[in-house]
């Protein structure tokens, strides 16, 4: 498919990066999988330009393209339109491509570089003002003035609201998951309610306790939400996999000396299930659900033959697993040394099978 941009550019529809993606380009940060685009223009000269447009049905969201690996979220505003308005005030920047500059049509500018975030009270309703927050913290180095208080703020559900489709939740969740600070915008969920509403499977991680000695940074949720701060890429499958991997031991009953016994396999059930619920595509929640029940055998590579292991080194996950294993590991107490290890024997494996004359050192 030819690059959605030119074909704006050719068929003379204006257009602009608003709301995240102006605020990636300010910010002077990789742009993103998804390109937020105003479009000055109407829906139909959009629906006449791309024959594979999608209706999401989200706020701020007119219309969604998925070409390669980019996603494109168009907000349509012709002439007889008012200008969209945003819930908070930096959400209003926009930029233009073709001149190489800034727009600033809601005098913003002085927000943009506060630590706290302007809300626009009464612009939208309250699910999306609470989605939006946690968007931008996730993404930004803002945070929200009530987020210490948030039960007696204006960002706390009492019930669940309406509004959050599948399609909603689904696309929260991977812009939050992408973010370079997802703790931030998970924690403003589940303070507000909303992951007991919606996302009851992770909200029982708050119930999960762990051994100091194993895990001191605290429970399921706490140890969950640390492990983020120790990835190194933004990657939308390791992300959900980070946030997923420990979602079986809420449910596992084993043993005192061993109680998560068998959280890994019935994690990625319980993933599976999840990512299901959200609409996630069966790639990308096969992948997940790999991660998941694997995502503690990185550790235990030295003490596994060769015919248990072959199999999963060869999948071309297995670089994605052996992140997920360190950032669970950094939050613990336990050093590197597993991590280096397991990256050794994963090396070593590689180079024996590209050798033909040394591959048969591999069984024996």
């Amino acid at each position: 498919m030819k690059n959605p941009l030119s074909v704006l550019q050719e068929r003379k529809i204006n257009f602009y990066f608003q709301s995240y993606s102006a605020l990636d380009q300010f910010f002077r940060l990789k742009q993103a999988d998804t390109l937020y685009l105003l479009i000055n223009d109407s829906l139909i000269s959009l629906a006449k330009a791309f024959e594979k447009l999608e209706y999401p049905g989200i706020p701020f969201q007119d219309a969604a393209l998925t070409s390669g690996s980019k996603r494109y979220i168009f907000q349509c505003c012709d002439n007889d339109d008012p200008p969209p308005v945003f819930p908070f005030t930096v959400l209003g920047l926009l930029y233009s491509q073709e001149r190489e500059c800034f727009l600033d049509p809601g005098n913003v500018y002085h927000d943009l570089r506060r630590r706290e975030l302007i809300p626009k009270f009464g612009q939208a309703a309250p699910l999306v003002f609470l989605a939006e927050a946690a968007r931008l913290v996730s993404h930004y180095h803002y945070h929200y003035h009530c987020t210490i208080d948030i039960e007696n703020s204006d960002l706390h559900l009492t019930n669940p609201p309406a509004g959050a489709s599948i399609a909603f939740q689904r696309d929260l969740l991977c812009s939050i998951v992408t973010g370079s600070y997802p703790h931030k915008g998970l924690n403003l969920l589940f303070k507000s309610g909303f992951i007991e509403f919606f996302w009851p499977e992770l909200f029982k991680m708050d119930s999960v306790s762990h051994m100091k000695d194993y895990h001191p940074e605290g429970d399921g949720w706490e140890h969950t939400m640390q492990t983020f701060q120790y990835r190194k890429q933004n990657d939308l499958t390791l992300s959900i996999a980070l946030l997923l991997h420990d979602i079986g031991k809420a449910e596992t009953s084993g043993p005192v000396e061993k109680p998560f016994d068998g959280h890994a396999d019935l994690g990625a059930i319980i993933a599976s299930r999840f990512m299901s619920r959200l609409g996630f595509s069966a790639d990308i929640i096969r992948d997940v659900a790999f991660l998941v029940k694997y995502h503690m055998l990185p550790g235990a590579l030295n003490q596994l033959p060769l015919f248990r292991t072959e199999k999963l080194m060869d999948s071309p996950l297995f670089p994605l697993l052996l992140e997920l294993y360190r950032a669970d590991l950094s939050t613990t107490f336990q050093g590197p040394e597993n991590y280096y290890q397991a990256c050794s024997i994963y090396q070593n494996y590689l180079r024996l099978k590209a050798n033909p004359f040394r591959k048969r050192q591999l069984y024996h």
